[in-house]
């Protein structure tokens, strides 16, 4: 009797036990699912190619979010495999996750290196493929000098002259209590033992003075190099930032904070006793699928989605691909910088052509066509809004205005320059003023070299070009003439503008053409005008506006 209530005791406990583990694995997702959503989940593939995180990609992972959050769907599932990327793009990415108002698990398929791993942690779950890795977050700088890791090395901490507990100054001290002892235990051996003891003390005393010759070196190098400290102290400045980021990170979902650091800090050690896993090495920490599993840094091992949708809890949801539209994915390819760079020459030659050639061909189709992408595929990808694009042609109406109206160059020009200089930076989004810079700085560069080969090599010898040019030879056969400067007589004289003055141009006096330029405004063809002045070889005119003008000067 005492056995069979023993018996049915252990089943009741072991039932208890079975029921609680059932209802803790099932409490995260039942928290972290809302039961009054629609039960569809959004599954967005786009990054399943093993290709480095970028700003267009993000674009689309955030319309996909704002989609969600309007449609109220149950979760968004975000498959990724990268090996990595810009470190503020990752957190651009945590920032969206934080603020994505559905849950978002994210199913690293098969690779979540360094940026990846960093915004695996920033979902709410992580999945991860059963041959999958996660981890190698440590930050690098790229430069002419090649790759730099930006590190946080507590054995580089530079020693200040007060610093009793620097590694040198310990170093020293212990050298100096050797040596007090030494001394002491000198003494008390005797006389025979004095040349032995002279010996080792002096040996000291040489490793001591070598020790402080070597601290005074590192103290002078510290003090005669502002620029290092400097560096330093931007780098401290970012790793505040970025370590702290990731212990929020592994704090949101309960990970272990120590094993996150080490992803990212080569010089943060585990042991298996206080962390459950080894790590001695000098570099950052990288987890296999089971490693990441036993360790809490991934929730799930799944090898596709049906059965993640299984762990889940959510194999009653519709499962929705989204995936990019191809005009999606054109207005992504035209959003890439190398791509930005080239419309942007594109659309600089061709007004700058255009300006300078009558009327409106080819040139001025090309640049505003080319503009007009550029512009086109930062609102589709969300980078900007309508502003920039608008702000863009009140800048070319107003330098246009400029050019053709208004004589001479003033407030106008000056607003139309800035309104489209502005427009530019706008259309990256002001957040990422960095990559404007270097994309606009590189193309106006790129498009005034071409614009000066062109210029010197290319127009004067094509067909195009001659018919746009004027002559570069102007014979007096054809009926060219260029009055000398002290010869006055054309002062006074009217004639007609044989071509448009805007301000330079020709006009016809007694059947001839000579070079001539307005004074103070545009002046039409088949314009009556008056020669006012003689500059150089140069004519200036006006026109004639009255009939005193008409009856006092000399027809044509």
């Amino acid at each position: 009797m005492r056995y069979g209530r023993l018996i049915w005791l252990v089943s009741v406990l072991f039932c208890l036990v079975n029921i609680s583990a059932a209802v803790v694995s099932a409490a995260p997702n039942e928290k972290l699912f809302n039961s009054d959503a629609k039960k569809i989940v959004y599954y967005v593939p786009q990054f399943s190619d093993f290709k480095e995180i970028s700003e267009q990609d993000r674009y689309f992972l955030k319309k996909v979010l704002r989609r969600a959050r309007r449609n109220n769907v149950k979760a968004v599932i975000f498959e990724l495999d990268t090996p990595g990327g810009r470190v503020d793009t990752a957190l651009k990415y945590r920032s969206i996750l934080d603020k994505a108002g559905v849950p978002v698990i994210i199913y690293l398929n098969p690779n979540g290196i360094s940026a990846g791993a960093i915004i695996a942690l920033a979902a709410d779950r992580i999945a991860i493929s059963p041959n999958g890795i996660i981890g190698d977050a440590m930050p690098i700088q790229m430069g002419f000098n090649g790759i730099k890791p930006i590190t946080e090395n507590p054995a580089d901490e530079q020693p200040t002259e007060n610093s009793s507990n620097s590694p040198d100054n310990k170093k020293n001290s212990g050298s100096v209590a050797e040596s007090d002892k030494k001394n002491t235990s000198d003494k008390k051996v005797g006389e025979k033992m004095a040349p032995t003891t002279a010996r080792k003390d002096s040996a000291i005393n040489k490793r001591l003075k070598k020790e402080v010759k070597r601290l005074q070196q590192r103290l002078k190098s510290q003090k005669d190099s502002p620029k290092q400290r400097q560096a330093e102290l931007a780098n401290q400045k970012f790793l505040s930032v970025f370590f702290k980021s990731l212990q929020v990170l592994a704090e949101k979902n309960h990970r272990p904070v120590r094993v996150i650091r080490a992803m990212a800090d080569p010089y943060q050690k585990l042991t298996v006793a206080k962390d459950g896993i080894k790590h001695q090495k000098l570099s950052p920490l990288t987890l296999s699928a089971k490693e990441a599993k036993r360790l809490h840094v991934v929730d799930y091992l799944c090898s596709n989605k049906e059965e993640l949708l299984q762990q889940l809890g959510l194999t009653d949801c519709k499962l929705q691909i989204i995936t990019k539209t191809p005009t999606e994915q054109i207005m992504s390819f035209l959003s890439y910088p190398a791509i930005t760079a080239i419309l942007l020459i594109l659309g600089l030659l061709g007004i700058y052509v255009e300006i300078r050639t009558p009327g409106f061909g080819v040139p001025g189709v090309l640049g505003v066509t080319a503009l007009t992408m550029f512009f086109l595929g930062h609102v589709a990808s969300g980078a900007s809004d309508w502003g920039p694009m608008v702000i863009f042609f009140v800048g070319v109406m107003l330098l246009m205005l400029e050019l053709f109206v208004i004589p001479g160059f003033g407030i106008v020009g000056i607003l139309g320059i800035l309104c489209i200089m502005i427009s530019l930076f706008g259309a990256f989004g002001f957040e990422n003023i960095d990559t404007a810079v270097n994309v606009i700085g590189i193309s106006i560069l790129s498009a005034i070299a071409i614009g000066v080969l062109l210029t010197i090599y290319v127009l004067p010898k094509s067909t195009i070009f001659k018919r746009i040019a004027l002559d570069t030879e102007q014979n007096s056969s054809a009926g060219y003439s260029a009055p000398h400067q002290e010869d006055d007589s054309l002062i006074g004289k009217t004639g007609q503008v044989y071509s448009k003055l805007r301000p330079s141009g020709t006009v016809m006096i007694d059947g001839k053409r000579y070079d001539a330029s307005a004074d103070g405004e545009f002046i039409d063809e088949g314009t009556t005008v008056k020669v006012v002045a003689l500059n150089g070889f140069q004519i200036t005119v006006k026109p004639v506006n009255n009939s005193s003008d008409n009856a006092s000067s000399e027809t044509v």
